[in-house]
């Protein structure tokens, strides 16, 4: 298969989300006095919501849970959905006859927050992941007969990028992140989050 050079920058998806996401920041600056939690010990759980840039543009939705072993070390098991319309994972099949493309992304990652104040700690992120793209294929068959084929395509990925948590209160707030996943076809994903820290025992 021919590899494709990797896609950068920003589209219709990140150039609507980037302003609003800068906007809901400032616009809680001056929110209530609090502090992030001694993360020791705890547990985060997140969900999201965002776009992607780079196999086209597309939503994407998704969820997270992990654990803090140390106060700057998060580790998180993410799963994200995003539907790619005609697009795929891999430069094959053509465009032209691909329907219904569904991507799931299954990844095991590492935050590494850098607490600078009481309510703002900007992190890296490292970290793999599993994709899954589940299509439909339309072609000709014997006699011209349209068929259809339902097939699967799998591809490991290496995810990095960084995010910014944004304490509201003591255990809850946003999670603006950018993540670029890296494989066949290299791809950014922006997003918005919203995540509540819960001890290490829960429930």
């Amino acid at each position: 298969m021919l590899m494709s050079n990797p896609v950068f920058g920003l589209t219709a998806v990140s150039r609507r989300l980037g302003p609003a996401l800068l906007a809901i920041i400032c616009g809680l600056a001056p929110a209530i006095l609090g502090a992030q939690p001694n993360e020791d010990d705890t547990g985060e759980v997140a969900a999201f919501v965002g776009g992607i840039t780079g196999i086209g543009s597309h939503p994407s939705y998704g969820g997270s849970v992990g654990e803090y072993i140390s106060r700057h070390a998060l580790i998180l098991f993410e799963g994200s959905y995003t539907p790619l319309g005609h697009d795929t994972i891999q430069p094959w099949p053509a465009k032209s006859s691909v329907e219904r493309s569904h991507l799931t992304d299954f990844n095991f990652s590492v935050h590494v927050p850098i607490i600078v104040r009481k309510r703002w700690s900007p992190y890296g992120i490292a970290g793999v992941s599993l994709l899954w793209n589940a299509l439909r294929q339309g072609s000709a068959g014997p006699n011209g007969v349209a068929v259809t084929r339902h097939f699967d395509q799998f591809n490991a990925a290496f995810e990095t990028g960084g995010g910014l948590r944004y304490y509201i209160a003591e255990n809850w707030g946003i999670r603006p992140e950018l993540t670029v996943v890296v494989n066949k076809q290299t791809y950014t994903r922006l997003s918005m989050g919203i995540f509540y820290v819960v001890p290490s025992n829960w429930p």
